[in-house]
């Protein structure tokens, strides 16, 4: 079966949740017989204008077609976001020429939504894996800028206003000017493709409207739509899409495994935070909580912080300097995926402090190691760490009640190796790829007769 995958990027240039879940289906669809191709993002914000070409490369004999362009240097930035014509020319033309059998849609976040009607248009199998909130909030993670978790269930105006609190001037323009005047200025202002691309305004601007609209009806163009998460499922039904959602967990490329030989020996306990480093995902959190820990328990400890410094510079310095008071804490940047087995040899515990409805795959790879974890409990984390069985919960945001379970692995006998035992069995990519393999071909059947999927 001829495969395209089509996500935000793909390694090695974009190495998160979503592009380590792409390339393992990827890889074991390939290993399986399938010929898969991958298109997504190059460079997505570099470059003097907006259309910079393409670029094309092998990734363990993937072929991979990288759209590379500057978002900011768009016609109208706002709404090539999640619709795109450029990318809908681009994709109408590959599709006519390699033509697959079936197209699956991990992310439509640096490519838009416009994938998904020309795929549609085009009369081709259409899956669609949800992977964030990406359809119902222009920030994604459903985390408001004043720090709390969003329904989704909002209005235009709200998701304007949401989205221009990063604006200095208009956060100091909310001081003084009412909402009643200040909102419609902005909605004026938001439907002027000119003034989408005025800097500071770039991204943050737009028709509120129009993109819940489009998005909405984009959602009911795949054959298939799957999540991994049971709240992700309830999300997007609470918010009105009236189409069936499967939830399917994540499967993981455990090939790394093998080499996996234990935890090596140490006389402090070694926790370990492993993610991308930006305030969402709570590492300011998780330092708050080491100047809650007694001095005689600091010795007792190690803290290593893996993750990239670039994504946000002021939240890394902030990081950086909360962390410079503990001598036990140590950054160690990115590692490649398959020295995972290595990095989880000297982590005892892993913390996930995030601060949005988050649902890592790193969960699953420490669980593959009997790591246990602990995380904040919000739906994502929640549903696959169980409290005082797998790992320890604490209420988000609350580095008091972190610092509390963190002193409870050192000061509990007993309490790490009963956690470690309780870890639940992970899902392999193989046994995930047995289910999509028989989607894929109920769907490629369904789309030759139009009978039914049967899921």
């Amino acid at each position: 079966m001829r495969i395209l995958y089509i996500t935000n990027g793909y390694k090695p240039h974009r190495w998160a949740g979503t592009e380590t879940y792409t390339a393992a289906l990827a890889e074991e669809m390939t290993k399986r017989g399938n010929q898969i191709e991958i298109l997504c993002a190059g460079n997505w914000d570099r470059g003097d204008k907006y259309w910079m070409g393409i670029t094309r490369d092998m990734q363990n004999g993937i072929p991979v077609r990288r759209l590379n362009l500057n978002w900011m240097k768009s016609p109208a930035p706002f709404r090539y976001l999640y619709q795109n014509p450029v990318i809908a020319d681009y994709l109408h033309g590959l599709l006519d020429e390699t033509k697959p059998d079936l197209v699956h849609v991990t992310s439509c976040e640096t490519l838009s939504a416009s994938v998904l009607h020309v795929v549609k248009e085009s009369g081709l199998p259409l899956i669609l894996t949800l992977t964030d909130f990406w359809f119902l909030c222009p920030r994604i993670n459903l985390l408001h800028p004043d720090g709390h978790n969003c329904t989704g269930r909002t209005t235009p105006v709200e998701c304007l206003d949401c989205k221009m609190r990063d604006n200095r001037v208009y956060r100091a323009a909310k001081k003084i000017v009412p909402n009643g005047l200040l909102h419609p200025v902005m909605e004026l202002v938001s439907h002027e493709p000119r003034w989408t691309r005025v800097r500071g305004l770039r991204g943050l601007v737009g028709d509120m409207a129009e993109r819940k609209t489009m998005l909405s009806h984009a959602l009911t163009l795949p054959d298939l739509v799957v999540t991994a998460s049971n709240f992700v499922r309830d999300v997007f039904v609470l918010n009105r899409v009236n189409i069936p959602i499967v939830v399917k967990p994540y499967g993981n490329d455990l090939s790394w495994l093998k080499s996996y030989k234990g935890k090596s020996e140490s006389n402090v306990i070694r926790f370990g935070f492993i993610g991308q480093i930006f305030h969402a995902k709570g590492v300011h959190i998780l330092l708050e909580a080491l100047a809650m820990i007694p001095p005689a328990l600091q010795q007792k400890f190690l803290l290593v912080i893996y993750g990239s410094m670039g994504l946000d510079s002021t939240y890394s310095e902030r990081v950086k300097d909360l962390a410079s008071r503990y001598p036990n804490v140590s950054f160690e940047g990115t590692y490649p995926h398959a020295e995972t087995a290595q990095i989880f040899s000297n982590v005892d515990v892993l913390i996930v402090p995030s601060l949005w409805y988050d649902f890592p795959l790193i969960i699953q790879e420490a669980f593959a190691t009997q790591t246990p974890v602990i995380a904040t409990n919000l739906a994502g984390m929640a549903e696959v760490v169980e409290h005082e069985k797998s790992g320890l919960l604490f209420e988000r945001g609350n580095a008091k009640e972190l610092a509390i379970q963190i002193q409870r692995i050192m000061n509990e006998p007993g309490l790490l190796n009963n956690l470690s035992r309780g870890v639940p069995e992970v899902m392999s990519i193989q046994n995930h790829v047995e289910y999509f393999k028989k989607i894929y071909e109920q769907v490629v059947q369904n789309n030759r007769d139009k009978r039914g999927i049967q899921v």
